[in-house]
């Protein structure tokens, strides 16, 4: 393949443009909120999603009474976990967190709402989901129904512990209870995700759907703070296509090239463009450990 000569074109001062754009995508700090009635396991599911011990949990009263941030991977670049107060405590409490809700909305990349999976009663799901959520989804803001633990539906004996695995009869009805949600919230099936954290059931598709959902630039630190036992094969080369592809409109617009596309622009970030600076080798050598 014929070199693009790209390489003997890029002064100091583009250099430093791409280094500063593609620095600020790489250590951009996603927020993601987890929302949802007292009880349903937001902190939970967090813990599990991002294998360690984020968010305080308890089993008798609701904890979380006020919205917990949480910077995860303290090393220089990470993810914003923010654990907010559970619904359904009282009126008095519910038009308190209304307001609270609200103002966090805007600020958040992307948000699940988690229901309970035995849960028969989402009267205060939707009237919150229909009052507070819904305008900013419609905007275009990236959210999913997490249905948690679904562990507990019936016939719950099913279980099989061994394999962390609803049984046949569990696995339909769990499959007819995202029916059930999709419909009365008026949200396609895709955008319900049935979920276990306590077993581990089901996480890798709620973290594909995630990514998928997310824009380019705003996959890769997501993807790279979740549990690696919850990165798919198919999202991690959705991630990594897709930050090239923004690399690439990052070099081109400074640059002006419009001709290094697909693989060319891949092999040139990892051969070409690497000696030429210390920072686009660390950013191969980056990514040669992220995406092995």
């Amino acid at each position: 393949m014929k070199k693009s000569g790209v390489k003997n074109k890029l002064t100091q001062e583009q250099l430093a443009r791409i280094r500063e754009k593609l620095t600020e995508i790489l250590n951009y700090e996603p927020r993601i909120g987890v929302f949802g009635k007292t009880g349903a396991g937001k902190s939970s599911l967090c813990n599990a999603l991002f294998g360690q011990d984020v968010c305080p949990i308890g089993d008798v009263e609701a904890c979380t009474r006020n919205p917990q941030e949480v910077f995860l991977n303290m090393d220089e670049k990470g993810i914003k976990l923010v654990d907010v107060p559970g619904v359904g405590e009282s009126q008095e409490r519910d038009k308190e967190y209304g307001e609270l809700y609200a103002s966090l909305l805007p600020e958040l990349d992307v948000v699940l709402w988690l229901l309970k999976g035995d849960d028969r009663a989402y009267a205060s799901d939707e009237m919150f989901y229909e009052n507070v959520v819904k305008p900013h989804i419609d905007q275009g803001k990236a959210f999913f129904f997490v249905v948690n633990q679904v562990d507990k539906i019936e016939p719950f004996r099913e279980w099989d512990v061994d394999a962390h695995e609803p049984g046949d009869t569990q696995r339909a009805n769990i499959d007819r209870k995202v029916s059930v949600i999709s419909e009365e919230f008026g949200v396609p099936r895709s955008k319900v995700i049935a979920v276990s954290a306590a077993e581990q059931y089901n996480l890798t598709t709620l973290v594909d759907e995630i990514i998928y959902a997310l824009p380019k630039e705003k996959k890769i630190t997501v993807f790279r703070e979740v549990n690696q036992n919850f990165r798919s094969a198919e999202a991690k080369q959705n991630v990594k296509k897709d930050f090239f592809d923004v690399a690439r409109e990052v070099i081109e617009g400074i640059v002006g090239v419009g001709t290094i596309i697909g693989t060319a622009f891949e092999a040139w970030v990892n051969d070409a463009v690497g000696g030429v600076t210390d920072f686009f080798s660390g950013i191969a050598d980056w990514f040669s450990d992220l995406f092995k």
